[in-house]
């Protein structure tokens, strides 16, 4: 088996499930590609796209996270681990959208 890690935004309360981005679940599944979860993340943290050369094309989610909070949580996460969420329930999975953001930036790259 092994852990599935999901990606939240404490502030506001989203959520990417890697399987909605078309990406494995466990860690080392998101990392290594251009259509991964690591590179969602770094394109929604971006705070200054648009401005030079080797920028992403324009979308309305990339830099959207920028300046929040984020955890990237498994499913063994205990409450002493940092930045533990409990109820993550509550979280409104932005997969789909993200996976269009990744689409429309990063294809033809």
């Amino acid at each position: 088996m092994g852990q599935y890690h999901k990606v939240y935004n404490v502030d506001k309360q989203e959520m990417i499930n890697a399987h909605g981005i078309n990406n494995g679940l466990k860690l080392v599944e998101q990392v290594g590609h251009d259509l991964s979860t690591s590179t969602a993340l770094f394109l929604l943290l971006a705070n200054s796209n648009g401005r030079g050369g080797g920028d992403v094309r324009e979308h309305e989610l990339v830099g959207s996270w920028a300046g929040d909070r984020v955890v990237v949580q498994g499913d063994y996460a205990e409450p002493n681990d940092k930045g533990f969420i409990s109820n993550t329930d509550r979280y409104r999975d932005i997969s789909n959208d993200v996976f269009n953001m990744l689409r429309s930036t990063m294809e033809g790259i």
